[in-house]
């Protein structure tokens, strides 16, 4: 699908074509004037005008929604066309299926292209009852739906790539969580839009406990496995609107839009505990190990993502200080004396 991004979206720009189409068939009804024609494309604009606003209407706009006001506006393109071929009497209008045909290859609805075609033949048959024409109009039909649909596969490929290159750029290798480059583009964005509309948002930041002492006694290869694992676990036991990213070596963070403090506190303490009653690396030596977590809700005196991180960072500073396999909250109003932080 060309526009993998979102399908109403998508659906808005290639029903936009519509319009190029109803300006064409305008300037030909100059020409071959009729009351039938001008009704018919009044209808057409309205009908295009309203598929349009309902793909934009959140509310009632979903997927199913928009496939079926896209199978509908196809339907509804070809029978107008053959309509405006029969009441003017010039079967070339039929030609401009090519219109609702790139629609449907954009979509890869080759059930509709063959429809569509079938039913061009036979309105150029209604028309003109002339053969010739017919064959010119497969001919012609038929060369720019292959010139179309090499074009979509293009852009497929293109778009697969882009994808996978974007992939490469924001996802770290090994966990499949985002990198830390991604994290630090989401924090300013969440950053951005908690401080425009007044919301509550939370990060934590943890990492795993003596983690230096699991690779030195049991691998590099080990220690990946452990990391890759947590990340899963961290995934499924978070929400979707949650962003996890590997924050650096064995510390990960959590962006929490719209919520509290102590709402993000529950959340990450009994993820606090899921790990340490889980077993990791089960296929090769058991492990089992426990996480610090520093939780911070964005306050009045955060100035910037920056602030905001370093605050919560000394949180799981303390939460390590303390113990570890704990989760300290970062207090509100003013931040911690800066001081370098020490090996833990």
């Amino acid at each position: 699908m060309l526009f993998q991004d979102n399908f109403c979206s998508g659906l808005i720009r290639t029903v936009k074509f519509n319009r190029c189409l109803s300006l064409l068939i305008a300037l030909n009804l100059f020409a071959y004037s009729t009351i039938l024609g001008w009704v018919g494309l009044f209808l057409y604009i309205i009908a295009t005008e309203i598929f349009i606003n309902l793909a934009r209407n959140k509310a009632l706009s979903s997927k199913k929604v928009c496939q079926n006001v896209f199978n509908l506006n196809i339907v509804l393109t070809t029978i107008f066309l053959l309509i405006t071929a029969i009441g003017s009497g010039n079967e070339d209008f039929i030609f401009l299926s090519i219109i609702p045909i790139f629609q449907s290859t954009l979509y890869r609805k080759f059930g509709y292209i063959v429809g569509i075609i079938g039913a061009g033949s036979l309105g150029v048959l209604v028309v003109g009852f002339d053969l010739a024409k017919v064959v010119s109009f497969l001919t012609v039909i038929g060369v720019l739906t292959f010139l179309i649909m090499i074009l979509s596969k293009t852009l497929s490929r293109t778009n697969s790539k882009a994808d996978y290159l974007h992939s490469i750029a924001t996802t770290d290798a090994l966990t499949g969580l985002i990198n830390r480059r991604e994290f630090d583009k989401r924090m300013i964005e969440e950053f951005s839009r908690s401080k425009r509309h007044k919301s509550p948002l939370c990060l934590a930041l943890f990492d795993i406990d003596f983690f230096k002492k699991i690779n030195d006694t049991y691998g590099h290869n080990t220690g990946d496995t452990i990391l890759k694992e947590l990340a899963r676990l961290i995934s499924s036991n978070t929400r979707n609107c949650d962003v996890a990213a590997r924050y650096g070596g064995e510390e990960f963070a959590l962006i929490l839009p719209e919520t509290a403090q102590l709402e993000a506190y529950e959340l990450v303490d009994r993820l606090r505990e899921i790990v340490e009653k889980e077993l990791f690396n089960k296929t090769q030596r058991p492990i089992k190990f426990t996480i610090s977590v520093g939780v911070g809700q964005l306050d009045l005196a955060d100035r910037s993502p920056i602030d905001f991180i370093e605050r919560t960072d000394k949180a799981l500073y303390a939460a390590k200080q303390s113990g570890r396999n704990r989760v300290e909250k970062a207090p509100f109003g003013f931040h911690f004396v800066s001081k370098k932080r020490e090996a833990v």
